[in-house]
């Protein structure tokens, strides 16, 4: 007896429907081939995404192009037209030039409050602008504002807006709203602030490009329910970066540094991420990053970029901060360049309790005016500058390194941690290779093996090469 190759089909709708919503949607519409019935299923499906970048190709001629976004007008017409379930749990739509389809948006929204979504992404940024690395975005506008129906939709859990501007006296109705992402536009501080206070439930805040001539003090009042904040690239007037939320969890800044005085105040940090890889100039940053890092000494996982590692030990301690820090893995994205080393060695000290160790290997920070805290031979930097650090005594047992190139002083880094761990139990390293899965250099593989010979503290260490 033949049996049917689509056991799907012998499913409840409702299972089917739910391992659909774990899909991608551009794989979701690939199913609809599969048969008239799988057809109809899709068309229920409660995850839509239109992205015009799977319709609209950037290396095609104009005329292709404009081809290809007609096609996905249509198709958002078609799909709207055809859908047939009763709910949508997320609804996104990205697309470009937003003006000039205002009609297609608003259905488009409008279909997505009916059926009571619950995440809705509204992205209409200038990808050609923005791929082609221009970060003048200081003044950039919103292309499109938000529909009014949207401040209605009391069930509304998640909100992205990426260029497309809100009203702030009217976010009164997002009772439910958890998560609140923006991009690309200005976002006043008030309206920042009206966000907080409307909504009692909020407890991620992102901002991606963003800017605004308002200092960013969210310190007048306690924010209890604020556990994330994101900040990426964005130009506010941080001469003084002010945020009192005792709740926050996690905590990732990238961008540049345009801080004097940094106050954040939370006991319950997690997770914090500080990357200033976009600032070129040393300008004795050394107090303000040391001040930023005090303030989140408690998180248990701390991420730093090179120009931290460079310019830390510039501030008011060049060994170690004046407290103990509570991180239990620290990553540190570095070249383990000569200039990263006094960083290095300051983070070390500063993590009594460090259990986990990663090292990204990637660029250095070129800062043109960097001045070291004091001078060293880089060649005995490990064996007389630096003192066995305290977890390497009694809690570092894994260490990570990625992007391993065999270079002598990636070498000696960690055969100093080989013979200064007392309690390491794994070194992992994870060798240079290209987009092939080939190790680059041919000596990374001989230099890493150069390691399993080095003296070892620890009886029960293993290193992995891969």
């Amino acid at each position: 007896m033949a049996v049917s190759s689509d056991c799907f089909c012998l499913l409840p709708i409702e299972v089917v429907l739910t391992i659909l919503s774990l899909l991608p949607f551009k794989e979701v519409v690939r199913t609809c081939v599969l048969s008239k019935d799988w057809l109809d299923i899709c068309k229920s499906t409660p995850n839509i995404e239109f992205n015009e970048l799977f319709f609209v190709k950037p290396d095609q001629s104009n005329e292709t192009r404009e081809a290809q976004r007609r096609a996905f007008l249509e198709f958002i017409k078609s799909w709207i037209e055809n859908h047939k379930g009763a709910t949508i749990d997320k609804f996104s739509l990205s697309l470009s030039m937003p003006a000039n389809v205002g009609e297609i948006i608003n259905e488009s929204v409008a279909f997505a409050t009916q059926r009571g979504v619950k995440e809705l992404d509204l992205d209409f940024v200038d990808r050609s602008k923005n791929e082609n690395g221009d970060c003048s975005y200081d003044s950039d506008e919103a292309l499109f504002e938000l529909p009014s129906r949207v401040y209605e939709h009391i069930s509304l859990e998640s909100l992205k807006l990426y260029s497309c501007s809100f009203i702030e006296t009217k976010v009164l109705n997002f009772h439910a709203l958890k998560e609140v992402s923006l991009g690309w536009m200005e976002v006043r501080l008030t309206a920042i602030k009206a966000f907080l206070f409307n909504c009692k439930k909020l407890e991620c805040l992102s901002f991606t490009r963003c800017w605004n001539s308002d200092k960013f003090d969210l310190g007048e009042e306690e924010h209890m329910g604020l556990t994330k904040l994101f900040l990426d690239k964005c130009n506010f007037d941080f001469d003084y970066f002010r945020v009192k939320a005792p709740n926050l969890k996690i905590f990732k800044y990238c961008g540049w540094i345009n801080f004097a005085v940094v106050e954040i105040d939370s006991l319950a940090m997690e997770e914090v991420d500080l990357d200033f890889s976009l600032e070129s100039s040393f300008e004795e940053f050394g107090h303000p990053i040391y001040n930023l890092v005090k303030d989140v000494c408690t998180a248990r996982v701390l991420t730093v970029c090179s120009f931290v590692l460079q310019v830390i030990p510039t501030g008011p301690e060049q060994l170690r901060m004046e407290v103990d820090m509570d991180a239990r893995h620290l990553i540190m994205k570095t070249a383990l360049d000569d200039d990263e080393f006094i960083g290095i060695s300051f983070f070390l000290n500063s993590c009594p309790l460090l259990e986990r160790l990663t090292i990204e290997i990637g660029p250095k920070s070129e800062l043109s005016d960097y001045e070291p805290a004091f001078e060293f031979t880089s060649l005995l930097f490990w064996i007389e500058y630096l003192n066995v650090c305290e977890c390497l005594i009694s809690s570092l047992e894994v260490v990570e390194i990625n992007g391993f190139r065999g270079t002598l002083n990636e070498y000696r880094f960690l055969e100093y941690l080989i013979f200064s761990g007392y309690v390491l139990k794994k070194i992992i390293i994870n060798m240079l290779k290209d987009d092939s899965g080939r190790t680059v250099e041919y000596y990374c593989r001989h230099m890493a093996e150069l390691l399993l010979t080095c003296p070892c503290t620890s009886r029960n260490l293993e290193i992995s090469i891969f």
